[in-house]
């Protein structure tokens, strides 16, 4: 039988180090089988070197996965780029010849071995930098490991964190929730916030089970802090010290801790649950739960508080918890230009219309870092709009916006979100008014919606930028319309004469269903989301530069897309021309120009 390609690389490794050139060094692990792979022992014979041997796996499917390198467990937190398990992490990735020279992937690894751990590690300060170089790593596995120590003190499965704005220090609550479930009254999940952490774990679907709150301590760490596992606080005293620094001797943790107290002098609140779920009936014996985050740069320490048997004799005892950072920062744009996501942040937007464009295109806008939107809609979810909507099954019969809006909410840290069961028109007659939103966006795909608006514009909107998009039947094209003041989208429609790709009618492509005026345009999912990016491309693009000119953005699939339908039309000439359906071009056009103005 013909040997696959990762059996014929294994073999050729295995031949080097069974009885080739490799084979005076190396050690075969016979207990492992063939079909999980090959281990060799390998001695490094150097006495210089701080590891003296260092056991090589070759998984089943290499060399399309690198061959692995560990070492003793020990070498934990003492030499970086050594995982908990002992794993050497190199970052060394498979190339194609590989497969031509399996034998030159393993000398590369251990090359990569020598030069980038073994002999830097002589350094102490590279050492260090290291270390500190990849801290949120070190510290999550820390913590994980601490889980099996014989003295660790229980925490919580996930800490989810949003302190947001920080100062030098702050302080702020914990809500901690116990499972029904749990037969030890352990806390499963904690969250730690500068505002209400009950409200924001309500807000996300997190509070699940009953409440215990607690205190939270908020500390920012300078940036030229170095954090090792040499200089991690492993006491309570180290810790007290630490941020007694940090705040400039503010803030005295053991002060702190005696002033927030120990008891459960709060009672514990029982959560709304499905009522399959049993809760406890009382809160966790012993403290409330009490966190020290330490915060440095876009990285979050955390020390989870313990009093002692006899406060007054004893300190408190601390325990590493690893973090999850959930505020809209780090969420949304992992702490990378925060000056755009905050002016985002301030902006309101009104979005009408909430179906197969204009519900993704909210997702968009959420996720872009919009502060405040407003979503109106008049139809409830149905079945048949699965297939393209934002929503599915679990959202039919209730109202597309409303439930967008609490999606939203749900999903995405800082916006707000309202959605409203109405008909466009009919809203905006009753709560808009100039000045309220900051951009208005249209996604109707009504004339008669249009044609309103730019009669109501300067009463409702004032000088708000407007933007109109809409899809022509079976997403041949798609426009994103900017209408500024001084170019405002005329009264009369001009889309279809103007605007469109091609002459093609609703009409000719609806398919009717047994109902009055019933019927729909069939295009799918991939046809919308390409339109959804296209659009949320150039919406998202005005949100940052409110001071651009009335614009039209078009994207138009290829001429050969429209001789294939089975109606005649007639192409305009922003059609781009192909030979294949598949291709499409966009285009950016002055709307002055395309209403014939210049």
């Amino acid at each position: 039988m013909k040997r696959s390609p990762f059996e014929s690389a294994s073999f050729a490794v295995q031949d080097w180090l069974d009885r080739g050139a490799g084979a005076g060094s190396a050690a075969r692990d016979a207990k492992v089988r063939i079909e999980n792979g090959c281990a060799w022992d390998i001695d490094l014979r150097d006495d210089a070197l701080p590891i003296k041997g260092v056991r090589l796996v070759l998984p089943a499917d290499f060399p399309a996965s690198p061959c692995e390198l560990n070492v003793s467990r020990e070498n934990f937190l003492k030499l970086p780029h050594i995982e908990a398990d002992g794993h050497v992490c190199l970052g060394t990735t498979p190339i194609p010849e590989d497969y031509d020279d399996p034998v030159a992937a393993v000398v590369r690894a251990f090359a990569a071995l020598k030069d980038k751990l073994l002999l830097p590690a002589a350094d102490a300060a590279w050492v260090s930098e290291q270390f500190h170089d990849e801290r949120a790593s070190y510290w999550a596995q820390w913590c994980l490991r601490r889980r099996n120590a014989a003295d660790h003190r229980p925490v919580p499965n996930r800490t989810y964190v949003d302190v947001g704005e920080l100062g030098a220090w702050a302080t702020g609550g914990i809500a901690g929730y116990v499972p029904g479930s749990s037969k030890h009254r352990l806390y499963s999940l904690q969250v730690a916030a500068a505002t209400d952490p009950n409200e924001l774990a309500s807000r996300h679907h997190w509070a699940d089970g009953t409440l215990v709150r607690g205190s939270a301590l908020f500390v920012r760490l300078a940036n030229d802090t170095r954090w090792t596992p040499s200089s991690w606080p492993r006491t309570f005293e180290a810790l007290d010290t630490l941020v007694a620094g940090a705040t400039d001797h503010e803030v005295s943790l053991a002060h702190w801790v005696n002033t927030t107290g120990w008891a459960n002098d709060l009672a514990p609140q029982k959560l709304k649950k499905k009522a399959r779920r049993k809760q406890p009936k009382d809160a966790p014996p012993g403290q409330r739960p009490m966190l020290v985050v330490l915060v440095h740069g876009s990285v979050m320490f955390g020390y989870q508080l313990y009093g002692s048997a006899i406060p007054k004799l004893q300190p408190p005892s601390v325990e590493p918890v690893h973090l999850t950072r959930v505020d809209a920062d780090w969420a949304l744009a992992r702490d990378h230009d925060l000056e755009m996501l905050q002016a985002r942040r301030k902006k309101r937007a009104l979005l009408l219309g909430a179906g197969s464009l204009g519900s993704p295109l909210a997702r968009a806008l959420a996720r872009a870092g919009v502060g405040h939107l407003d979503i109106i809609d008049a139809q409830l979810m149905e079945t048949e709009n699965t297939s393209r909507h934002e929503l599915g099954l679990a959202d039919m019969g209730y109202g597309k916006a409303h439930r967008l809006a609490e999606q939203l909410m749900k999903d995405v840290p800082g916006i707000i979100a309202r959605g409203f069961l109405a008909d466009a028109s009919t809203w905006a007659m009753k709560y808009c008014e100039p000045g309220k939103y900051d951009l208005i966006i249209e996604c109707t795909a009504e004339s008669s919606v249009r044609t309103f608006m730019s009669h109501a514009r300067v009463g409702l909107f004032g000088d708000c930028p407007v933007i109109h998009a809409w899809t022509e039947p079976l997403c041949s094209a798609a426009h994103v319309v900017l209408s500024q003041p001084a170019v405002p989208w005329p009264d009369t429609d001009p889309a279809d004469e103007r605007v469109n790709a091609s002459d093609l009618s609703a009409n000719d492509t609806r398919i009717k269903v047994a109902a009055c005026a019933g019927g729909f345009h069939p295009y799918g999912a991939a046809d919308i989301e390409l339109v959804a990016a296209f659009a949320a491309e150039r919406v998202i693009a005005v949100l940052d530069d409110m001071s651009q000119t009335s614009t039209v953005w078009s994207w138009i699939r290829s001429s050969a897309y429209f001789d294939t339908l089975p109606v005649a039309v007639n192409k305009r000439p922003i059609v781009p021309s192909s030979s294949s359906k598949f291709d499409s071009a966009s285009t950016t056009r002055e709307l002055a120009a395309v209403l014939g103005r210049r």
